[in-house]
């Protein structure tokens, strides 16, 4: 997107094309309910067969590039599934075994990735759903995580006991898509075809000086 260069589109299409083959599991229709959405799990890079039966918040990002690419049907239903368990514990646990249904590792860091893939299917959908989530995250970060100064990671998820520490990324990144999910008048979503964001959360315009010639 950013440069416009038909060898990088191939290659991510390439990408896209054996993660959904290798790495999908799930039904191939969304569901509503949990246990129905897509899951995308770790493989053996020689086999394709299954390598672990964790997934982790960071994947929560994924349903945002499936918007970016197009694939919005299932970047609704992939998001679904992260929403859910957050849903379950007022956050994200950090490695979530699907096969338990239980959290693997317990603590929770602040992280971004599904509020930014919320504010992605937001832009693309503007189904006021994605504000209902977006409030439901923001209700849980203000009540569990507030601190005298700041906000606090989530040490166990079971107890929501915190730890004294406040990532960098909360502020650049977590806290910069609520307030732009809901700034419906924010420039940057009144054009939003004119920017695209990094994975760190760094706002970039897009323009043709950036493009071959």
């Amino acid at each position: 997107i950013m440069y416009g260069r038909k060898e990088d589109r191939d290659m991510f299409e390439e990408a896209y094309t054996s993660i959904k083959q290798y790495m999908r599991r799930g039904r191939s229709e969304c569901n509503k309910g949990v246990g129905l959405h897509p899951l995308y799990v770790n493989v053996a890079m020689d086999s394709g067969d299954t390598a672990t039966n964790w997934i982790d918040s960071l994947q929560a990002a994924f349903p945002g590039v499936q918007v970016l690419h197009g694939d919005l049907e299932e970047a609704i239903c992939h998001h679904a599934l992260y929403y859910s368990i957050w849903r379950k514990y007022g956050c994200l646990p950090e490695r979530y075994n699907w096969k338990l249904e239980a959290p693997d590792v317990k603590f929770y860091p602040l992280r971004p990735e599904l509020i930014e893939s919320t504010y992605l299917l937001y832009q693309a959908t503007k189904n006021p759903f994605y504000l209902h989530v977006g409030k439901d995250i923001l209700y849980s970060l203000n009540n569990h995580t507030r601190a005298e100064c700041g906000y606090a990671t989530v040490h166990d998820v079971d107890d929501m006991s915190l730890e004294d520490r406040q990532e960098s990324f909360f502020l650049s990144e977590t806290v910069k898509y609520l307030y732009l999910l809901f700034d419906l008048d924010n420039p940057i979503n009144r054009k939003s075809n004119e920017y695209i964001f990094t994975t760190e959360g760094h706002i970039l315009p897009l323009s043709e000086r950036f493009h071959d010639s």
